[in-house]
């Protein structure tokens, strides 16, 4: 096993923005895109300014691993967030992405590859036999994310299949830190433009990140 290029993660997105000309459905991608670079590489805080994400955000989860299954409102959603970050749990490679986008927003298959340590497994509530040890957590997704008019996430609905979930040990050398997810995935990371809903035109985006490339 050889470790995988964190970036697969956007490339689904990357693909269709090669052929998508509509400007709302331009915008709903590269919000996509920027939204997956900053969950994995920890930096969950920048998802919520109000270019990206609308004041009150809904989610809805059938996941394993995720207390209830709705988290409503911008507190809510961001415990989530920080609870991915703060467990060493935020890196994730999405594979074999399929992605469709239109007026509402977008639907997503894929794999999400998440790379743990044992002890944070384990204090998820998931036995391992190597609380020190380095493990992925394989799941298939099929998520569909509701966008507004000026395409800003309203939320996500995110549900598993079970029949794909796989729990694999691997080694040091193939697991990837977040050090590593950053090095590759921040010098990526672009602004999020700016879209119109009147005009239905995109503009260069001109914000300031809160974090530093």
């Amino acid at each position: 096993m050889t470790k995988p290029d964190v970036a697969v993660t956007i490339s689904a997105a990357d693909r269709l923005l090669e052929t998508t000309t509509n400007p709302l459905h331009r915008q709903i991608l590269e919000n996509y895109r920027r939204h997956a670079i900053l969950e994995v590489c920890g930096y969950w805080e920048d998802i919520f300014l109000p270019s990206m994400t609308v004041e009150q955000p809904m989610y809805y989860f059938n996941v394993r691993g995720f207390p209830g299954n709705k988290a409503e409102g911008a507190e809510a959603v961001q415990k989530i967030y920080k609870h991915l970050a703060e467990s060493s749990g935020a890196v994730m490679v999405v594979e074999d992405e399929r992605l469709m986008v239109s007026d509402w927003g977008f639907a997503s298959e894929a794999v999400f590859n998440t790379y743990y340590r044992g002890y944070t497994l384990i204090e998820d509530g998931i036995e391992v036999s190597n609380p020190e040890g380095y493990y992925i957590l394989k799941q298939r997704y099929v998520m569909l994310w509701p966008f507004d008019e000026r395409g800003r996430m309203i939320g996500e609905q995110v549900y598993e299949n079970p029949s794909f979930y796989e729990l694999t040990e691997t080694t040091e050398e193939n697991f990837i830190t977040l050090d590593e997810a950053r090095a590759r995935l921040i010098p990526l990371l672009r602004p999020i433009p700016s879209y119109d809903p009147v005009t239905k035109t995109q503009s260069p985006g001109q914000e300031t990140l809160k974090i530093a490339a």
